[in-house]
């Protein structure tokens, strides 16, 4: 196979890179190119949450992304010195019960390295000038940083270029807009300040708000809002100056003047800000594509969905896209799929995006308005978000993703014949649907214990066969025979007793002794749970009747067999 033949890549950004390791991975290399330089260190997202960390996880990338970044655990929120509220963000369904505070450009370094570990090579300083979709491929023209033209052809075409998509634009693809009205400035600065390092500080004043993280070497991001909208927006690495801007809106280079005086005004905080590291202004605007597929384009990240940055859910969620996208896209362009598998990433990553525009227009509205009425208002929701623990719980999983469903998805289905609910004691509970991210667990091998996420690490489909009492050793051995077979040529079959490991067994077998496993999967009898290579149960059902699996992927492979949405 020729390198980039297959598929082509606009943006190494976190979403084109998390899309291109997951398609080189499984034999898929990709081109990949970027209009903009090597060393650009573009920092506006702040946060990892805890699904992408999974993400991250599965890719080996976690852990050495928590040495880079600091964890953090609460959200706290003030009006001066008072303190309106304490959200626990801990409070998720996740191996990583935290948001990760690290600076983009160090996330990218991480991805930038596995990529190039993969044999991928971005092409820095390239850009997509045009394209002309056919049937069965893609002619680009593209202009290299020397100004050397190229006209090459791809079968697809990814738009991970960033709110500005050519490839977007190329395409015809209209979008739906609007602009917020609201203006930020943000900035890594030092300051001796006397707070927690462990979480996000949010403080509200008459004139808007200002938000501050704990960032690596002991600096601090400011966010803040300012009167007005820019009319123009950049970036600088140090000044103590603004520079640009009108009346009303904000600097174009925001300088540590700007900050000091923000600070000063909204907070109780020292405003002697010093070594200002980055600073950028922005106008928080909203857009989300009309479709996420057109013929052979397909669009991921900012190039389909743009918003405001309150909530940290932009660039999770571009590689959140890139990973739902990544798996479907390698089984077509391989010939192990047909090409209607990918109708159905428009069909279960539109409608997310559908709802983290929404639900940060929302927030963002709420946490800027300045009237009398709105700050009341909002002072009085925030003291009542202090004393709820199931709303904390709620907010927790829906900050850190954990909420992100694909039950409506063409490409889920179960067959439960009876209620799942309560398994084998009261802290059981039904298990998660089809659709739903799997959930993690302890179990025992006979070389050890390990979690149930490192066990279905890899590019393959998943097959989680639960044995519940079931303990003859020749059921057993013919049940793990069977579905090995059902899973050949698509990934790995476990076997998960509820016991012991009997004896004779040899590979892909796990126990699960205190049947936590059982429990948190809803399972009372033997019972299948396919997990796909994003991590989302793709079928479930209570039996060790293998012809759903055989079912399940037919789906996959026969044209036509996914229908849209």
């Amino acid at each position: 196979m020729t390198v980039g033949e297959d598929v082509l890549i606009v943006g190494a950004g976190p979403t084109g890179l998390v899309l291109a390791i997951e398609l080189a991975r499984r034999g898929v290399v990709p081109r990949v190119i970027d209009a903009g330089a090597a060393d650009h260190r573009e920092s506006r997202a702040v946060s990892i949450v805890a699904r992408t960390l999974e993400v991250l996880d599965d890719l080996g990338l976690a852990e050495d992304a928590l040495e880079r970044g600091i964890p953090l655990h609460a959200l706290n929120f003030y009006q001066g010195t008072t303190t309106l509220a304490e959200m626990d963000v801990t409070a998720v369904d996740s191996p990583f019960p935290y948001d990760l505070c690290i600076p983009q450009w160090q996330t990218v370094s991480l991805l930038r390295e596995r990529v190039e570990e993969l044999g991928v090579s971005i092409e820095w300083g390239t850009r997509l000038l045009d394209h002309e979709a056919g049937e069965h491929r893609v002619t680009v023209d593209l202009q290299h940083a020397d100004g050397r033209r190229e006209r090459c052809a791809t079968r697809w075409l990814i738009g991970a270029d960033g709110a500005h998509s050519t490839v977007r634009e190329t395409a015809g693809i209209g979008r739906q807009r609007a602009d917020l009205q609201r203006a930020f400035i943000l900035g890594d600065v030092a300051a001796d300040w006397p707070l927690t390092r462990d979480r996000f500080h949010v403080y509200f004043a008459r004139s808007g708000l200002v938000a501050v993280f704990p960032m690596a070497g002991g600096y601090w991001r400011i966010l803040a809002n300012t009167a007005g909208t820019a009319n123009t927006a950049g970036t600088t690495t140090a000044g103590t100056t603004s520079t640009g801007g009108t009346a009303g809106s904000p600097p174009a280079a925001p300088g540590l003047d700007d900050f000091s005086a923000l600070v000063a005004d909204r907070t109780p905080l020292d405003s002697r800000l010093r070594d200002l590291q980055w600073s950028s202004s922005f106008v928080a605007r909203e857009s989300l594509a009309e479709r996420l597929r057109d013929g052979r384009v397909l669009l991921v990240g900012d190039a389909a969905h743009n918003h405001s940055p309150v909530g940290g859910q932009g660039m999770n969620t571009g590689m959140q896209d890139a990973y739902n996208l990544g798996w479907k896209l390698a089984l077509v362009v391989t010939g192990d799929a047909a090409e209607t598998l990918l109708d159905s990433y428009h069909a279960e990553r539109r409608p997310v995006a559908r709802a983290v525009v929404d639900a940060t227009s929302t927030t963002t509205k709420v946490v800027t308005g300045g009237t009398l009425v709105a700050r009341r208002a909002r002072r009085h929701a925030l003291r009542l978000l202090g004393r709820l623990n199931p709303v904390q719980q709620r907010l927790s999983n829906a900050f850190g993703e954990h909420l992100v469903h694909y039950r409506d998805s063409p490409l889920v289905f179960q067959r439960w014949t009876e209620s799942p609910a309560r398994a084998w004691n009261d802290l059981a509970d039904a298990g998660p649907q089809p659709g739903d991210v799997m959930r993690d667990v302890h179990l025992e091998r006979r070389d050890g214990p390990v979690a149930l996420r490192h066990l279905l690490r890899g590019p393959g489909h998943h097959l989680l066969l639960f044995a519940a009492d079931t303990t003859d050793p020749a059921t057993l051995a013919a049940w793990r025979s069977a579905a090995c077979a059902a899973m050949a040529g698509h990934g790995e079959a476990h076997l998960i007793t509820r016991g012991h490991l009997p004896p004779g067994l040899a590979g892909g077998v796990a126990a699960d002794p205190r049947s936590q496993a059982h429990n948190r999967y809803g399972v009372r009898r033997p019972s299948l749970y396919l997990i796909r290579p994003d991590k989302y149960v793709g079928y479930r059902g209570d039996s060790a009747d293998l012809a759903a699996v055989d079912d399940y992927f037919l789906a996959l492979t026969a044209p036509h067999a996914v229908r849209t949405v």
